[in-house]
Formats: structure tokens, sequence, C-alpha cells
């Protein structure tokens, strides 16, 4: 499978031209990518991939709404809908090793020292209350400072200067780990922050596993083939080689900054926050490269996540209830799960098996399997007809 965000963009484009929209005309990076994309959910009760060619202050065109269809994400993973959680299972059962190749399209322009401006990227702004601007589908590439331990994860970085950002690092992580190992050492971390890649590694980068999970081989899994890396300019960092765009940076010991107010997953406002420093020292990306952004909140942001964590919790339940036949993430902090219950006390297995698998969980709903999760009216039946609370 091509590992480009580009070839991606093509088989919609190819399959379903209704779900690729080109907006021509010149757009504010303030508010108005978001509005359109909540206009269009809506509104217009569709979801289409979204490029805004003509952004105010950047040359960079910006993508947005990729991940908003569940469709769209099994193509990514080369699976009908329905066959998206057994895929996903099976590469973390069977991850693919990455493969270091000599360079790559993301080496097409580097740039250092004074050239680096993080001015000139889209200066989005979300929503009413934010801080200031973000960038929302950075993925982070580092390693253990001890260890050959690797991990990737979605970071937004909150922009602070020409070559500075804040970094939301979630307390416990991995990542904030490594941070902790080298800070605890005085040094800064390295770390590589990676914008615009197709799908699949999106969806790797989320996998929920143990520190010791190479979230690289799911995504490798998930393409069919070896993640194809390339080393950083400034650091051992391995990146991979047809992203759109690298932040080659390093978190810094010891300094914290404000960050915030920014909208959240939840719909609402997180307040002002403390978080690390990232130093860029270097940005490579393709000639002509386009900039991913997530539209926070909404089903861009949503859907992406919900797949990694259905398929987490799926395993998580599937070792206490091996009779488990689907699990579904439908919103924030809930789950459903359909088993054949076997003996008694197995629903109640299966629901302290999710709350223990995922940190934000509070309410789980376990139905018989004849009962399709994926359906809410199917659902909310099985809810007012076979229980009494």
């Amino acid at each position: 499978m091509p590992q480009d965000l580009r070839s991606f963009l093509d088989l919609v484009k190819r399959n379903k031209p209704e779900d690729f929209r080109i907006v021509s005309r010149e757009v504010d990076p303030a508010y108005e990518l978001t509005a359109l994309v909540v206009k269009f959910e809506r509104e217009a009760r569709r979801r289409p991939i979204l490029l805004f060619e003509n952004v105010k202050g950047t040359s960079f065109p910006v993508l947005t709404n990729l991940h908003a269809s569940r469709p769209r994400l099994a193509a990514a993973m080369g699976v009908a809908p329905e066959e998206t959680q057994t895929k996903y299972l099976k590469a973390m059962e069977r991850p693919i090793p990455p493969k270091v190749v000599p360079t790559g399209p993301v080496k097409e322009v580097v740039l250092t020292g004074e050239k680096i401006d993080l001015y000139d990227l889209p200066q989005i702004v979300h929503h009413e209350g934010d801080a200031g601007p973000y960038f929302t589908a950075a993925i982070s590439f580092a390693k253990d400072p001890t260890a050959e331990t690797w991990n990737c994860a979605y970071n937004r970085l909150m922009v602070k200067g020409r070559d500075r950002t804040s970094i939301h690092l979630t307390t416990g992580k991995h990542l904030w780990e490594f941070h902790r190992i080298a800070e605890a050492r005085g040094e800064p971390l390295p770390v590589a922050l990676v914008i615009g890649v197709h799908p699949a590694i999106g969806l790797g980068a989320l996998a929920i596993g143990s520190i010791d999970e190479d979230e690289r081989g799911i995504m490798g899994a998930l393409l069919g083939e070896p993640l194809e890396l390339v080393r950083c300019e400034t650091s051992d960092v391995l990146v991979p080689a047809h992203a759109e765009l690298v932040l080659e940076c390093e978190i810094l010991p010891r300094e914290r900054t404000p960050e915030g107010p920014f909208g959240e997953f939840t719909g609402y406002s997180l307040g002002e926050r403390q978080r690390e420093i990232v130093r860029v020292k270097a940005i490579t990306h393709r000639r002509d490269a386009m900039f991913h952004d997530i539209t926070v909140a909404h089903l861009d942001h949503m859907l992406l996540s919900t797949i990694p964590m259905e398929a987490n919790l799926h395993r998580a339940v599937r070792a206490m209830v091996p009779s488990v036949r689907a699990v579904r993430v439908p919103g924030p902090f809930t789950c459903f799960v359909a088993i054949e219950q076997r003996v008694a006390g197995q629903a109640k297995n299966a629901i302290l098996a999710a709350l223990g698998a995922d940190l934000y969980m509070k309410r789980v709903v376990v139905v018989d399997h004849d009962v399709d999760v994926f359906d809410d009216r199917q659902v909310n039946w099985a809810i007012a007809t076979r229980c009494q609370p």
C-alpha cells in the first residue's frame, strides 16, 4: 500500500469524489476553517475532506476533515468498515517492523537556523476562547533516552514563537515518561513532530498498549508493509519518509510555559496550564507540502481515536470474556460491548475489564450478541426492554 497522504487522497477522489472538496477562495485561519467543517457537518449532513488552497498569511494549503468518516478510515486500512476492528487487532498482534531508507520526499526542503519560522505555517485558531494558534495534527516520534524503546503519539502544539511551541504531554503516558527520564538527567529530549501522513500511520500512532509496544510496527501492519523511515537532520530520531512536513525538535528540561485555554474534545474549553516547551531545530517538508489540521472536538478528531480505543477495549474484554463479539465507542467516555454470555457474571466481568483498560472510561453498556452495538436504536431498545435498573 502506498505510504503517503497524497496516494490516499487520490484513492478517495477515484472511489468517492464527493468526499473531497477544494476551497479556492481565501479563508481566514482564525475560526473560518473550523466553521466551514461544522457547516458541512450540521447543515449539509456531509463530512468531506476539505483542501483550502488559499489560506490567509501562509503559502501552505491546509487539509482538514480527513478522518471524519468510518468508511474512509476503513479504506485507509484496506478493509470494509465492518472489518476495521479485526484488522486493527491483527496489526497489534502481528506488527511489521519499520525499515530505514536513505531519503524520501519529506527531505525535499530543509530549513535550519534563521530560516526556521513557525509563523510561516498556517496559524489556525479553532475555537472562540482559544489562547492562540495551534498545530493539532502533529504526531510525535521519540525514543527512550536510556533504551531502544520508541513511542508515537498525537500531541497538540501551541505556537509560542519563531522556533518555540508548548506541547501537551498527557501525564503518565509514554512520551511524558521519556521526557521525565531526560529531564532527570538535565537533558533535552529529541523528538520529531510529523504533520501530514497516510491515515493508517495516524491510526497506528493512537494504539494503546504497554510502553514497549512499538507503534511503528502497528503502522506497518496496517499499511501491509514496513513503514519507511528516514533519519532527522539534527538528531537520530527516525520519521516517515513520505510525510508532508516534519518539525525536528527537542523538549527542553526544567522549563514550562503557559498553554491554553483550548477547546477540547469534550466540547468544553480547558483552561490555562503550565506545559513543556519545544524548541524547533529544523523543518523539513515536501516542495509543495500540504499542512494537515485536525478539527478538534468534531468527527475528524473523534473517529480517528475511536478505532484504536475499540481495539484496545476489545483486547481487554476478550482476556476476561472470550465470547466477546464486538466493542464500540459511540462517544467520549462511553463503551458498548456485545458478548455471548455463557455463564452468569460475564457481563459484569466485561464491564470491569473495560473500565480498567481505559483511563477515561465512565460508562459501559453490555448487551447480548444479538444486539448490534453499532446501531444506537438497538442498544437503547436493549437497555429499555432487557434490564430493570
